[in-house]
């Protein structure tokens, strides 16, 4: 949705470069370095993050996304939280577990965390200004859900888990907030959330692994190529489906096992944490998904509502500049993806950003 970068942060393409460039030249320079150290102790990381098409001029199909999201120290049985104590039972239990000898002899073989997330999607279709029920293209669908997720990491692979529980139609607030926006700041306004998906619950489930097939080894003038392959899943009444990625990095002090993707509905980017030392690095991401079920294009589940046919294959392609330290990490990204829906004339890419900062 167009307004929410243009009201809050009026980023252009220059200035998200010259933001990228200063946290980069902060973060290497040993006299600013020497007055921002992150605390001794892990409490975590805050993560913000907002995907939108507002650059590329368009506001159609995922038109705005937003995530606040925490990621939790590093979980441990001997921890002096009750509910981290709680999340290291519940992560060894559903990504496994290894023997406490091999954990000791080898520290990366089982560095696990969590992360709680509040999201908002808005998807809406082409014209803005039409009333009435558009039947050739998607319908107006708002998502809002809490989700719960898990990672196990090491330099070979990557494991994730999560549920996310919430719901789609006018409860999620998408349709509110959208129509405010446009109408205080004169934006066109959406005159069709009154055809929007209705109410219904949304439980979703998903999992997948990343190995880690090129380690970062090999050096080029400082430079290193990792190169990862994974599979997912998603089960639930949001979406059914699979997916297969391929993802190249190319930068300078890699570490494959403090960032990872993860399987969710939406923000697949993941920052585990503190990294031991600053990294940064260019990235390629090619994902092919096959779709059953896909409740934001399809119509609700359990009533009748507007709908369309989904094409059950489709890629995706992210390409974008990363930045990860001991204080904190971003991201900067483009995605474009095919068309999901039969009929569909119009394409959906979008830019994201993440930002995390690390307690």
């Amino acid at each position: 949705m167009r307004p929410v970068i243009k009201a809050k942060f009026k980023v252009s393409p220059g200035r998200a470069g010259t933001i990228f460039l200063f946290i980069l030249i902060f973060s290497v320079s040993p006299e600013l370095m020497a007055q921002f150290r992150p605390p001794a102790r892990d409490r975590g990381s805050l993560v913000f993050s907002l995907e939108n098409d507002v650059m590329l001029k368009q506001d159609e199909g995922y038109t705005n996304g937003v995530q606040l999201m925490w990621v939790t120290p590093e979980l441990r049985p001997d921890s002096r939280s009750s509910f981290l104590r709680w999340l290291a039972r519940l992560n060894r239990k559903l990504l496994g577990s290894k023997e406490r000898a091999r954990e000791e002899s080898d520290p990366w073989n089982n560095k696990r965390r969590a992360s709680l997330s509040l999201v908002q999607g808005m998807f809406t279709p082409d014209n803005l200004t039409a009333k009435e029920l558009i039947p050739d293209d998607r319908p107006y669908a708002g998502l809002l859900y809490v989700s719960l997720g898990l990672v196990r990491l090491s330099p070979v692979y990557q494991d994730s888990a999560g549920v996310a529980v919430g719901g789609v139609g006018p409860l999620s607030l998408a349709g509110a907030v959208q129509r405010w926006l446009h109408k205080t700041y004169g934006w066109t306004y959406p005159e069709g959330w009154e055809n929007q998906l209705k109410n219904e619950p949304v439980l979703e489930l998903w999992c997948n692994r990343l190995w880690t097939l090129v380690p970062p080894r090999i050096s080029f003038h400082g430079l290193q190529p990792v190169v990862k392959a994974g599979i997912g899943a998603q089960v639930g009444n949001l979406m059914l489906a699979s997916a297969a990625v391929a993802d190249l990095k190319l930068g300078f002090n890699l570490e494959p096992q403090m960032d990872t993707f993860v399987a969710a509905p939406f923000f697949n980017n993941f920052f585990a944490g503190r990294a031991n030392r600053t990294s940064v690095y260019a990235f390629v991401r090619l994902e092919g998904r096959a779709v059953a079920r896909n409740l934001l294009l399809q119509g609700n589940t359990f009533q009748e509502s507007h709908g369309v046919d989904i094409h059950p294959l489709y890629g995706q392609l992210s390409t974008g500049l990363a930045y990860q330290s001991p204080q904190a990490g971003l991201i900067i990204y483009f995605v474009l993806r095919t068309r999901e829906f039969v009929g569909q004339k119009y394409k959906e890419p979008y830019f994201g950003l993440t930002f995390s900062f690390n307690l």
